[in-house]
C-alpha cells in the first residue's frame, strides 16, 4: 500500500475541499513560491483520536490536545511491523464478488480466512497467533483499484458526492471491516499500534451500529 498523490481523489469524499497548488511569482519571473491548500482529510491521511469528538474537545480554553496525531511525529514518528491482509485478492481468488463503492462488510471470520490463505494466523501472539503487540494493520479492500478504473473526473465526482454522508440512509457507501463484537474484540486483543485501509473509511460505511 502506498499513499495517493495529494491531488487524489480528484474530488474528495464527504464534500471536502479539493487540493490546490498555486505558483506565486516573487520577482517578475525570477523567483517563485509554491502555495498549497489542503484539507488533511481529503485523501491519504491519519486520523487522530480527536477527529470525531465534541467541539469543546477541539477548540477553546479546555481543548483536549492529548489525542492529536502530531504527538507521533514529535516523538520520532510511527515505526513498526506492517501486517497486510489482501482481502480484495482473497475475495477474487475465492469468487466473492462485491463492489468497493458499496457498503460490503468484511467480518472477522473472513479476515481470519484471508490471513490463513496468506500463511498468517491473525490471532494475537498471546492466543497462539502471529500478531505481535505494536504491529500496524493494513487491509486492502480494493477501493484504490476501482478508483483508478473510473473513466472520467465527472463520473468520479458523482460517486464521491453521493448525498447523505452520515446516518444509516447515507448514499455514500464504502467497503470496510464489519461493525461486530468479534471485530472489536480482535482489534482490542491484538494491541495494534495503528490500523489503515485503502477505502475512504476503515469500517464499512455507513455504520450499521
Amino acid at each position: 500500500m502506498s499513499s495517493l498523490p495529494m491531488n487524489e481523489p480528484q474530488t474528495p469524499c464527504y464534500h471536502r475541499e479539493t487540493f490546490k497548488h498555486e505558483i506565486k511569482d516573487l520577482a517578475n519571473g525570477m523567483a517563485f513560491d509554491d502555495l498549497y491548500t489542503l484539507n488533511t482529510q481529503s485523501g491519504t491521511q491519519w486520523d487522530g483520536f480527536r477527529h470525531v469528538r465534541s467541539l469543546h474537545d477541539i477548540i477553546g480554553a479546555n481543548a483536549n490536545l492529548k489525542g492529536s496525531i502530531h504527538h507521533w511525529s514529535e516523538h520520532g514518528g510511527l515505526v513498526g511491523r506492517g501486517v497486510l491482509l489482501d482481502y480484495r485478492g482473497y475475495a477474487d481468488k475465492k469468487g466473492v464478488r462485491y463492489d468497493s463503492f458499496m457498503d460490503h462488510r468484511i467480518p472477522y471470520e473472513e479476515l481470519y480466512l484471508c490471513g490463513k490463505d496468506q500463511g498468517i494466523d491473525i490471532r494475537p501472539e498471546a492466543q497462539g497467533g502471529d500478531i505481535k503487540i505494536g504491529d500496524i494493520l493494513f487491509i486492502r479492500s480494493g477501493f484504490a483499484e476501482k478508483y483508478h478504473q473510473v473513466k472520467s473526473s465527472e463520473e468520479w465526482a458523482k460517486i464521491a458526492l453521493r448525498p447523505g454522508a452520515f446516518g444509516p440512509d447515507a448514499q455514500q457507501r464504502w467497503a470496510g471491516v464489519a461493525q461486530e463484537e468479534k471485530m472489536l474484540d480482535w482489534l482490542h486483543d491484538c494491541y495494534f499500534a495503528a490500523v489503515a485501509g485503502d477505502s475512504p473509511s476503515f469500517e464499512a460505511w455507513p455504520t450499521n451500529q
